[in-house]
Formats: C-alpha cells, structure tokens, sequence
C-alpha cells in the first residue's frame, strides 16, 4: 500500500483550510512568546512554505527572499523581532488579528515550572 507523504497533505490542508492556517499561526505565536522560540520559527516555517510560499511572502510584505528564508532556516539564532515581525505580516496577510492575554500560572504551576 503505497504512503502519502506528510507534507503533501499538510501543504494541501494548509492552503484550503483558512482554520487550520490561523490555528498553525497561534501555536507559532504562542510557542514563540512562551519559551520555545526554536518550535515557534519551526512551525512558522513550515506554515510560510506550505500556505504562502517564500515567494510569494517576501513580494506581499516587502522582504527579500534571502532574508526570509535566513529568518527561518535551522541552525540560526533569529532575533525575536524578525520572527515576531513575521508573524505580525502574516497574520495581516490572512486577515488576522493576534490578541496577546497574560494569565498568572497557580502556585502548583509556578512550582512545577521551577
């Protein structure tokens, strides 16, 4: 039985779904402004290649191409303001709005995070 690979239907979900984009965008979001900044550039990679395309992103918002993909290639240490800068015009791209909420963590939380 022959296998499909991940991507195709990532890339394929990613560019007729607008729910499935938005969501990809918020963990990318949410994973950048939480600690985890390398899953963060990684997931807004893949979002960028399969539902926008380098390309295209970097004619819409004015980039180069170059930097771009410096931005989100492995191995390099982006500034958190070009990653998040990213993520601000794609989410303009979209249609998006982004709403940041700072929740206190409980005590347990706090402790377990320690």
């Amino acid at each position: 039985m022959p296998t499909r690979d991940y991507r195709e239907t990532f890339r394929e979900r990613a560019q007729s779904e607008p729910e499935f984009r938005e969501e990809l965008l918020k963990v990318a979001a949410h994973s950048m402004l939480n600690g985890e900044p390398e899953v963060g550039r990684i997931m807004l990679r893949d979002f960028v290649v399969a539902a926008i395309g380098i390309d295209e992103l970097s004619q819409k918002i004015g980039k180069s191409r170059e930097s771009l993909e410096h931005v989100l290639s492995d191995g390099v240490d982006p500034r958190a303001g070009d990653l998040l800068g990213i993520v601000a015009d794609i989410a303009e791209h979209e249609g998006l709005e982004l709403d940041v909420q700072v929740a206190q963590r409980s005590r347990s939380e706090q402790l377990v995070a320690a």
